[in-house]
């Protein structure tokens, strides 16, 4: 073999080798693309669900917190059935008819001094 022929030789390895290297930077820039594109896709769903998760927590929270305000009222309404008919029963008077005697006072009182 020739200087010419190991010439013809060795460009014809140099560009094989090149077109080689070409091909394989497509392709790891192809999966590099692929990768950062499936990554954002992750990355998007997660954040859907975070958000998904916080709002259905937070609907969640917002019907405990109504559940327990409305089971407030009915035990507060209970109690309050309950401490009207024992004391109805006593024939005592209640807070109500208090209210009631300090307003006839206030009403006495002022036609008194009107006098």
């Amino acid at each position: 073999m020739n200087t010419k022929d190991n010439l013809n030789t060795l460009f014809s390895n140099a560009e094989s080798t090149a077109e080689r290297f070409w091909e394989i930077s497509l392709i790891t820039l192809g999966s590099i693309a692929w990768n950062q594109e499936q990554i954002e896709n992750f990355l998007r769903k997660c954040l859907d669900q975070k958000k998904l998760a916080r709002d259905q927590s937070t609907r969640l929270m917002e019907e405990m917190f109504n559940q327990a305000k409305k089971n407030q009222q009915q035990i507060q309404c209970m109690i309050q059935d309950s401490v009207v008919g024992a004391f109805g029963k006593l024939d005592i008077p209640t807070l109500s008819y208090y209210d009631e005697l300090a307003k006839k006072i206030d009403e006495l009182s002022k036609k008194v001094a009107n006098l």
